[in-house]
């Protein structure tokens, strides 16, 4: 095929009707070519304006001659090639012709194949050395932070240097070939996360076949923190703390909710103590009315009432301060004394360390222990006047220790001489105070309790004493 182009040569597929234009970006010698002739291997030997390039059809790569490789002359002419039956290749061009033969060439670059060498290796810019010279060894172990480094190669063919490709890839890092030529053989790789990498290198021959390879491993080692062991630690961590922080803030709502229940019971335990008090009250006020003691009665409703204005008042808040309640006390006292006046006296004591004017103390926790006293322990007195005594004591910051002791009949006895009256009088008031307390303990993490003991162990009527422990606020 003779004729010249100035921009390549054509491929044209008769089956799929499809042209490629190849050009000196593709490794064609010059755009300028005159003639195209075949060899017995299927490879195009075409003469151009700067030497000759041999092309491969199958591979799409070219194979450039020029004067290092021995021709005399490097500018042809159209119409001035041939092949002769032997297979010789004949060109002419400025200054006579060439001739040669393929194969001969081909047997002439199999016996001259020269290695692919990695020839440098940085770190940081600065030149890394180890125990073997870095084109004698095929594995590099850098230190801890050593993520950039710089590797530098080359394949050791002077002749045909710049007829050399090049391509490479890290392996481990970016899959993909990178392709280079013999102008830049040098590749840096920056800021590279710890691990084992694989750097793969090919290079071509003279003819444009990627024949030669190398490999090097490079491995980098991570600190602790840059490990997959401390990664997973860093997730469970942060999923625990996420998951603790869910659980307290359930636990929280939950104890909330606890508390708003809580004390909506304790209000409602506190509500119960008024009806209770009021029973026995007005049968009280029955008992005078019964007797037909006008005076009497119209007396004990006059205080009844300012009682009742005091326990009304103390019921509505949480706390109340110590003097009302002791107040309260008193009053209820009086009553009882008016209706039982030959059956016992009383007294109310307060220890000097309490200002009971300033300390607030949980309302309506003795009364019903003072009424249990009266009714139970002294009313069943017949051949004495019994004495019924409160005392308040501070003995812990955060509580007041109350102590109703009477001289009655005592526990034992008391169960046995219950009259039919007392069988119908129950003291619900202690167990609403008991389950009361159950709950404060509950809310706040204490251990608030009643206690009940014999006052005088060695004898008969033994008396008793009941230790009330007060919440103060």
């Amino acid at each position: 095929m003779a004729g010249v182009a100035w921009r390549g040569i054509c491929r044209f597929d008769k089956l799929t009707h499809q042209s490629k234009i190849y050009t000196t970006k593709d490794g064609l010698a010059n755009n300028t070519t005159y003639n195209i002739l075949k060899d017995k291997k299927g490879y195009l030997w075409i003469s151009t304006n700067t030497g000759i390039s041999r092309f491969n059809p199958r591979t799409g790569l070219f194979r450039n001659f020029g004067k290092s490789d021995g021709l005399k002359i490097v500018e042809f002419n159209a119409d001035a090639a041939c092949r002769t039956k032997e297979g010789e290749m004949l060109f002419g061009g400025m200054g006579g012709f060439v001739s040669f033969y393929p194969d001969s060439l081909d047997r002439k670059e199999k016996n001259n194949k020269t290695p692919l060498l990695f020839i440098g290796f940085k770190v940081s810019g600065r030149e890394r050395y180890f125990n073997q010279p870095i084109y004698e060894t095929n594995e590099i172990h850098l230190q801890k932070g050593d993520d950039n480094f710089e590797i530098s190669f080359a394949s050791v063919d002077f002749v045909n240097a710049e007829k050399i490709r090049y391509r490479y890839c890290l392996q481990g890092y970016k899959n993909e070939w990178i392709n280079t030529d013999s102008r830049n053989r040098i590749v840096n790789y920056a800021s590279l996360p710890p691990g084992r990498y694989m750097f793969c290198l090919q290079a071509t021959d003279a003819n444009g076949n990627w024949e030669k390879n190398a490999s090097l491993q490079v491995d980098i080692p991570a600190y602790f923190y840059q490990t997959i062991w401390f990664k997973l630690m860093i997730i469970l961590l942060i999923l625990g703390i996420i998951t603790l922080f869910t659980l307290m803030v359930i636990h929280q709502i939950k104890l909330i909710e606890r508390r708003k229940q809580e004390q909506l019971k304790l209000e409602a335990l506190r509500g119960q103590m008024n009806p209770h008090f009021l029973f026995n009250s007005l049968n009280s006020i029955n008992y005078f009315i019964s007797l037909n003691d006008r005076l009497s009665a119209n007396k004990y409703i006059s205080d009844f009432s300012n009682l009742m204005r005091a326990i009304l008042d103390n019921s509505v808040n949480e706390y109340v301060r110590m003097d009302k309640e002791i107040e309260m006390l008193e009053n209820y006292l009086q009553l009882e004394h008016l209706r039982f006046s030959e059956k016992f006296d009383y007294s109310i004591e307060t220890d000097e360390n309490i200002n009971i004017k300033e300390i607030e103390i949980k309302p309506s926790m003795v009364q019903s222990f003072i009424e249990n006293a009266i009714w139970h322990g002294i009313r069943s007195l017949n051949d004495r006047k019994g004495f019924v005594r409160v005392v308040f004591k501070q003995l812990q910051p955060d509580c007041i220790h109350c102590y109703v002791e009477d001289d009655g009949i005592g526990r034992n006895l008391a169960e046995k001489c219950k009259t039919a009256n007392l069988r119908n009088h129950h003291s619900r008031g202690i167990g609403i105070i008991n389950q009361r307390l159950k709950i404060i303990n509950r809310m706040k993490r204490t251990n608030f309790k009643i206690t009940m003991e014999d006052l005088y162990p060695d004898k008969e009527e033994t008396g008793t004493r009941v230790i009330i422990e007060i919440p103060v606020r």
